[in-house]
């Protein structure tokens, strides 16, 4: 969607004579992964565990800079075909489903910059900031405008389209980005989060970082995975009503997965994107282990609301009421903690008693 700037090639030479940049390599995931090759030494069945296994505990993206210095303006056209030039990011609003914008541009140094969110960037960091959407992901424009934001980056993960289209005839800078969401695409989306603010050379170095420790992390994780693969799916709820999903091919359930060792029954029976999560869909792949977002099981009532859905208590994980949980702004997020993700889900998974 958006070419990198060759026209940014003085930031080459800044990268040389140093601009504040530190850690470019700086392994954050490190402790965690020794963590999880000691547990894998004394690891019993994962198919006798039973229960509930929330994920709570996830580090803050390590900034590759304090002191990041934008290379403004940028132009560009989005991924909604609009030509927009970027010419100021003193306050910046990332929106989208999954909180990947808030910690890339945490990533970059420009954390202190963002000056509202979604309920999906939980960061700590970010916690006292104001939350602009309503009813789980609508954009409220209100709320937006009242932060008098200097760029918005977002994506039509978030809407109505009519919300983000009133925001840009505000006034107000909006970039509408089409990440691919994919973990082999997540140096690629860095970048071009990067480049859309003018710090592409920070971008490159985020970018080889993150998926330095992808590989790493993933490697740690083969050494819990069982001979024989867990048979999971990622299950989306909200409320007790009718927002009850598989997650299928093009959510990112897919990569989450396998990430972590598993096998992804909603692609293995070829369900698309959002599946109705009917008696008979989960009778049709029932799975050993079921994923979900914490605030999704809160919201169905926890693991009492759950068991009382058409078919969950017929399914394998059902009978053991075995569910992993992640926040909700982490286990899709893709972005510079997608090697954590894994790590934590994986324990949570194969070590529970181990995980946070």
């Amino acid at each position: 969607m958006i070419l990198r700037k060759t026209i940014l090639a003085v930031l080459c030479a800044l990268a040389v004579t140093g601009c504040g940049v530190q850690g470019a390599y700086q392994d954050s995931d490190a402790k965690l992964r020794d963590s999880v090759t000691a547990t894998s030494k004394d690891l019993k069945d994962p198919r006798t565990i039973t229960g509930v296994t929330a994920v709570t505990k996830f580090d803050e993206v390590v900034p590759i800079t304090n002191d990041p210095k934008p290379q403004l303006p940028v132009s560009l056209q989005d991924a909604d075909g609009y030509d927009v030039e970027v010419t100021d990011v003193s306050r910046i609003l990332p929106l989208d489903l999954y909180g990947s914008y808030s910690k890339t541009l945490t990533g970059l140094g420009l954390g202190k910059n963002i000056v509202g969110r979604t309920v999906s960037s939980t960061e700590e960091s970010l916690k006292d900031l104001p939350v602009v959407t309503q009813g789980g992901h609508n954009i409220n424009v209100e709320a937006v405008l009242q932060l008098q934001p200097t760029f918005v980056i977002v994506d039509h993960s978030i809407g109505p389209r009519e919300a983000i289209d009133q925001i840009r005839d505000a006034g107000v800078t909006v970039v509408v980005m089409e990440p691919k969401r994919t973990i082999d695409a997540v140096g690629e989306d860095i970048k071009n989060v990067a480049d859309v603010v003018g710090l592409s050379s920070e971008g490159d170095k985020l970018a080889e970082r993150t998926k330095d420790e992808i590989t790493k992390d993933k490697e740690a994780i083969t050494q819990l995975v069982p001979k024989d693969p867990m048979r999971m799916a990622f299950v989306y709820a909200r409320g007790n009503g009718g927002v009850f999903f598989i997650l299928g091919n093009g959510t990112g359930a897919k990569d989450l997965i396998e990430g972590v060792g598993g096998v992804d029954l909603a692609a293995e029976n070829n369900l698309e994107y959002t599946t109705p999560a009917t008696a008979e869909a989960l009778a049709r792949i029932n799975p050993e282990l079921i994923i979900m977002m914490e605030g999704g099981l809160e919201s169905t009532g926890g693991i009492d609301g759950l068991m009382q859905r058409p078919g969950i208590a017929q399914t394998i994980a059902g009978q053991k009421q075995r569910i992993v949980t992640l926040p909700d702004g982490q286990s899709l997020a893709f972005g510079p903690l997608t090697g954590q993700t894994l790590l934590r889900l994986a324990q949570a998974i194969y070590a529970p008693d181990q995980a946070q």
